[in-house]
């Protein structure tokens, strides 16, 4: 008797649980098209109500948060449905927010009791997508996007590297839980003249940490991503690369618009960051894995390399570089935590001796190149 009613009182938690976060599905996106694992989509013009944590502690009280403006924590005491998915900016501190339900807008929407809700309406933009079920955590969802990541360099399409996870189920649905990565890319249908001055140059100046660093500061510079290239096996992982197993360079993948900066402008910022005339090896960074070398796309592009290193060559290393000039073949994508690692982790030694004094040299003496 006693076990059937802790059964019976379970049950009707999880019933009352299940309702009070109940949500109201909307689809603000339209299907373009399927790859692989993976789909392209255009997404409406939304309005969200988000936390950004301050810290990964206040990460686990984000739900609990911005939940309670939508129970009633506003200016009307009004209870707004809640929509999924549930958005998770991985890219701005695990920002969390809600999608609120299409009858409002910025007007109408009650504004938060809590001044850590923030409200802002979130443009339309075109997205890749992967899926998958289950329980997510920082594991899965760093697999998925490198799954993700690999399937866009697949097909050639640039990514902005704002990954965010959608959760489409509340914390009491137990059962056939889905969840999603997307990511915002460049191939927009209505902006083709753009896309076509997008390219991508590949370029290795030692710890790919410091050529991320530098280039992601450049005008003109879409995305940088680091990586590996150059080298022998498929899909190499760090340790391999980094014990000269693969024979493969830490290099990054840096897209750029050749409306706004120009290949030669960017192989001379690559020449002033680092130094070319070390074989293997940058500052206390040893082995082939650091070495200096840009990758070429085509015959075009190994001219102006060439014609770049020499005039430099001549005017500031005496004749002294030995940076590796090589046609490019396969990039992949390094570990999800070696992304964006300057600025997520510029309090740390390796950041501010190394990357920041490169950083910092390079804009002293090239400042019109970058932002």
């Amino acid at each position: 008797m006693k076990t059937l009613t802790i059964v019976s009182i379970i049950i009707l938690l999880l019933f009352f649980a299940k309702n009070l976060f109940s949500v109201d599905a909307e689809k603000n996106y339209t299907l373009i098209k399927k790859l692989d694992k993976i789909e392209i989509r255009k997404y409406k013009s939304s309005i969200y109500a988000s936390f950004i944590p301050k810290n990964e502690k206040e990460r686990n009280s984000s739900f609990r948060k911005v939940a309670s403006f939508i129970f009633g924590d506003n200016t009307k005491n009004e209870k707004i449905s809640m929509t999924s998915p549930v958005v998770i900016k991985i890219h701005n501190d695990y920002e969390m927010a809600f999608i609120m339900p299409k009858k409002y807008n910025l007007e109408n929407l009650p504004k938060p009791g809590n001044k850590e809700i923030n409200i802002y309406t979130q443009p339309g933009t075109l997205k890749a997508c992967i899926s998958y079920s289950g329980y997510t955590n920082k594991a899965v969802e760093n697999k998925k996007i490198n799954e993700l990541k690999n399937i866009l360099l697949k097909y050639n399409y640039n990514h902005k590297n704002d990954f965010e996870i959608l959760v489409y189920n509340s914390p009491f649905e137990f059962t056939n839980r889905k969840n999603e990565i997307i990511v915002t890319i460049n191939m927009d249908t209505k902006n083709n003249e753009k896309i076509s001055t997008l390219k991508n140059i590949y370029l290795g100046g030692g710890c790919f940490w410091c050529t991320e660093a530098v280039f992601e500061q450049v005008k003109g510079v879409e995305t940088v991503v680091s990586g590996y290239s150059g080298g022998k096996i498929k899909n190499p992982s760090y340790k391999e690369v980094s014990k000269g197993l693969t024979s493969h360079a830490e290099v990054c993948k840096i897209t750029y618009d050749e409306n706004i900066i120009k290949l030669h402008e960017l192989v001379e910022i690559f020449f002033y960051y680092h130094d070319p005339t070390t074989l293997n090896r940058q500052g206390n960074d040893h082995g082939a894995h650091y070495r200096s070398i840009i990758l070429y796309n085509n015959k075009e592009e190994k001219a102006i390399i060439n014609t770049v290193k020499n005039k430099i060559n001549k005017e500031k290393y005496d004749g002294r570089i030995i940076t590796e000039i090589k046609e490019f073949s396969n990039f992949y994508y390094a570990e999800e935590l070696h992304q964006n690692y300057f600025n997520e982790n510029s309090s740390q030694p390796y950041c501010e001796i190394v990357i920041f004094p490169k950083v910092s040299k390079v804009r002293a003496e090239l400042n019109k190149y970058f932002r």
